[in-house]
Formats: C-alpha cells, structure tokens, sequence
C-alpha cells in the first residue's frame, strides 16, 4: 500500500520528463529553465532527505505519506494551471520534498521486513513504478486529445488514489525511538556513494533528459517525437517493474552483492553500445540493469558494517547521493549531447563508471568472497 501510494503521487512528475523537452520551448520555457525545472526537486531533496527521514523517525511513515501525497496531487494540478515560470518552479520545489518523504518513508517500511530483503526491496521498487507505467502508457493521447493543461487535470485525479491508499494504511506502534539520521554521514564519499552518485549522473540524468535529442530527426513532428520519447520511458518503467521482481527472486539464490556488481557491468555494456549508436539495445539493456540498482542501492548500504544499526541513516545517504547525480545529470544533460558527440561522451561516461566500479570492488570485496 506504501508504494502504491507513491506510485499513484509520481504521475505528475514521471509524464513532466518527456512532455517538457518535447513541448517546452513552445510553451516558452527555454533550454535552460527546462533544465532547472528537471532537476531543482532533485537538488532540494539533496538538502531535504537527512531531515525528512529524521521527521520519519519522529513521526511515523503513515503521517509522512499522507502529507506528501496530498503535496503530490496539489502540484500536479499547478503543472496544468500554467501560472508562469515562478509558480511552476515552486510546485517543482514542493515536489522534490513530498517526493523524499513518499521514498524514505516506503524504504523503511521494506527495511521493517525481517528475512528475504531483497525480495521486500523488489517488490516495493516493482509496485512504485506501476504509477508512471499508468501515465506514460495514456498521457500521450491525453495531451493529443485535450491538450496539456487538461491532460495534467485528469493525472492529478487519479493521483487522489495515493492519497487514498496512504490513508488506509494501519496505525503504527509506537516503539523505541529510532537513532538520528546525520549530515556528515550522510555526505560522506564512499565507494558505494560514489558509484551511486555517477550511475546517477548518467542514467537518470543525463540519458533520461537527452533521450529527445538522441531519437529526434527532422521527419518527426513533436507529437510523434514525444510519443517515441514515452515509449522508452514507458519501457524504463516497464523493465523496472518486472526485472525488480525477477531481480527479487535471484537475490534468495545469488546475493544481493553478486546481483548488484553483475548489474553495474551491463550497465557499462550498455552505455558503450549506445557510444556506438546501437541505441535501441543500449538504452533498453542500461534502463533494464539499472533497475536492479535502483532497488537493491540502499539495501547493500543498509547491509554494510557501518549501517546495520540505523538504516534510515543507509537509505537518506544514498537517497542524496543519487539526487545530486540526477539533478546535475538532468541540468547538464541536453547541454552535453549538444555540445559533443553522443559517441565520444557515452564513452567517456561508461569508462568513469569502470573506474569507480573497480574502487569499490576492492572496497567491498567481489561477489564470490561477500554475498548478503
């Protein structure tokens, strides 16, 4: 029910992605506050995860859902209203802060289940993604139909099911109090964070808010450009719900370290295959591993020696660290295919993730020596 509130409350913000690059500059939003507005919920949610999952803490993941997800349908609506730049600017704030509560607050409730994480972690990551399966699947042919303002009416609609689902949700007993999340912990570069932080980076970021510009060609009319844009998106989320839950089983059988650090090593594959303009397989085989990474991030941190006794403390560090990656991704992403070649700069990225990959390996030992 948790992540089914968050998958109900993420509409709004999953159809912003391939409607704004598409539809923005007509709209007269230029490159630059496209940019801003892709990433500043991200960026507001790095300074914001530490102490939201310390409200968590205090007052309890229900509460914490009910809130954001009220937040979430009200910004959908603002996204419709077409208020200007400022008020669109502001919901994306509000956003950003509803979205960390619905996040923490759904990872503690995983994290509460004893035995079989992994599979809890999957099934979690499998359901949030159900809501912009939803979106992306009917928002094109909303937008079509009765244009962009209405389209976002009839979302935050159906977001009132999060809502819903939140306020359904049992009461909580009160137990000990749980230990403080802290800053400095949470901002502290490790080889986990910065692996995270760089996937992140080019995944989420850059990949995401490129994928216009990859695909586009001067034959297709925006209409059909943003239906292409939506059908991968549509299928990064696709892949994200059914290999999380595939990803959950193997995890009983494999670890989830070895599952973890196999995933990363496609994820390069891909990114190289896309350097070399196989861009179909690259994108769907990178969307589809990491997936994997995406769910299983914040249980090898909560696995890890330094973690075990506060996994709120796990979950806000690398919650911030793939904020950062994404928001700097997102801000800088259609500036960068711009300004290079896709070939030379998809290399550049695959080779950095190699590199960091390879620092935490030695850090954390390789799959057959430590399996959680």
């Amino acid at each position: 029910m948790s992540s089914g509130t968050m998958a109900f409350a993420g509409m709004g913000d999953a159809f912003l992605y391939p409607v704004l690059p598409v539809y923005g500059q007509g709209m007269g939003v230029s490159a630059f506050a496209i940019g801003v507005l892709l990433s500043v919920n991200r960026l507001v949610r790095i300074v914001a995860n530490t102490y939201v999952a310390n409200l968590v803490a205090r007052f309890g993941t229900k509460h914490m859902l009910v809130v954001s997800s009220f937040i979430a349908v009200a910004t959908t609506v603002f996204y419709g209203l077409n208020l200007g730049l400022v008020v669109f600017f502001v919901a994306r704030v509000l956003w950003g802060l509803c979205y960390s509560g619905l996040k923490i607050a759904t990872l503690n409730y995983a994290t509460s289940i004893k035995g079989r994480r992994g599979l809890a972690f999957a099934v979690s990551q499998s359901t949030k993604s159900m809501g912009a399966l939803l979106v992306l699947s009917v928002g094109p042919m909303l937008v079509k139909q009765t244009g962009i303002e209405h389209g976002f009416y009839f979302i935050a609609t159906i977001s009132v099911i999060g809502l819903v689902l939140a306020l359904c949700l049992p009461k909580e007993e009160v137990g000990q109090p749980k230990a403080e999340v802290k800053a400095k912990n949470v901002f502290y570069p490790s080889s986990l964070n910065m692996l995270v932080f760089t996937t992140s980076i080019v995944v989420d970021g850059i990949l995401v808010v490129g994928l216009a510009l990859l695909l586009g060609s001067q034959q297709m009319s925006n209409s059909e450009l943003l239906a292409l844009v939506a059908i991968y998106l549509l299928g990064k989320k696709l892949l994200a719900g059914l290999i999380s839950l595939l990803a959950g089983v193997l995890s009983l059988y494999m670890g989830t370290l070895r599952l973890y650090t196999l995933s990363i090593v496609c994820i390069i594959v891909g990114l190289l295959l896309i350097a070399a303009n196989v861009l179909t397989i690259g994108i769907l085989m990178v969307f589809l591993f990491n997936a994997i990474v995406v769910t299983f991030s914040p249980l090898v941190a909560i696995e890890g020696k330094v973690n075990k006794s506060n996994p709120l403390q796990a979950i806000s560090g690398v919650s911030t660290w793939w904020d950062l990656g994404a928001a700097l991704g997102a801000f800088a992403g259609v500036y960068l295919i711009e300004m290079m070649s896709p070939g030379y700069l998809f290399l550049s990225l695959s080779l950095v993730i190699l590199s960091l990959f390879i620092n935490f390996i030695k850090q954390n030992g390789s799959p057959d020596t430590r399996i959680i």
